[in-house]
């Protein structure tokens, strides 16, 4: 089940971002650490209500924060669905006890059922092109690549879909 996150559900959250960043370096995958996700960026998308967990058992499971915002860097992409306006997804996260589930294309199904019904147009996100799972997983699932952005961590992919007909 997909809900909107409250402060209530801020220790979950903050336990899930502290398992995963654990995950991914133990992989090898360099994506995040200690700044980023600050606990300030969880505590803002709970605060500004778009911050949405999937629960299992009443645990928080996976995580991903919905939006209008986006980084100064997405302006050079080479965005092909400029109708509209687009929904822009962050910090998708799935706590590695339930990853192969398919609660991380859950959370991505509910994104764009949000997105269509909130009237938004289209994705928009960022993906570390190392951590190759997750930048497949969203490839799969139809986004296509939109070029390259540069963060503290290195180049990530800019990635999109259409929510509506070309």
């Amino acid at each position: 089940m997909v809900r909107i996150l409250t402060q209530i559900d801020l220790p979950q959250a903050q336990d899930l971002f502290r398992t995963v960043i654990d995950d991914l370096i133990s992989r090898g995958i360099d994506q995040w650490d200690e700044v980023y996700p600050a606990l300030s960026d969880i505590t803002d998308d709970l605060q500004k209500g778009c911050g949405f967990g999937y629960f299992r058992e009443n645990t928080l499971a996976g995580y991903v924060a919905l939006n209008d915002e986006y980084d100064p860097e997405y302006k050079t992409g080479s965005w092909k669905y400029t109708e509209g306006r687009p929904l822009y997804f962050h910090r998708l996260a799935v706590r590695p006890a339930f990853q192969g589930q398919g609660i991380a294309g859950s959370l991505i199904r509910f994104a764009e059922k949000h997105a269509r019904k909130m009237g938004y147009s289209a994705i928009r996100l960022d993906a570390f092109p190392p951590n190759t799972a997750a930048l497949s997983m969203y490839e799969r699932r139809g986004y296509s690549r939109a070029g390259y952005v540069t963060f503290r961590k290195g180049r990530f992919v800019l990635l999109e879909k259409a929510l509506y007909s070309t």
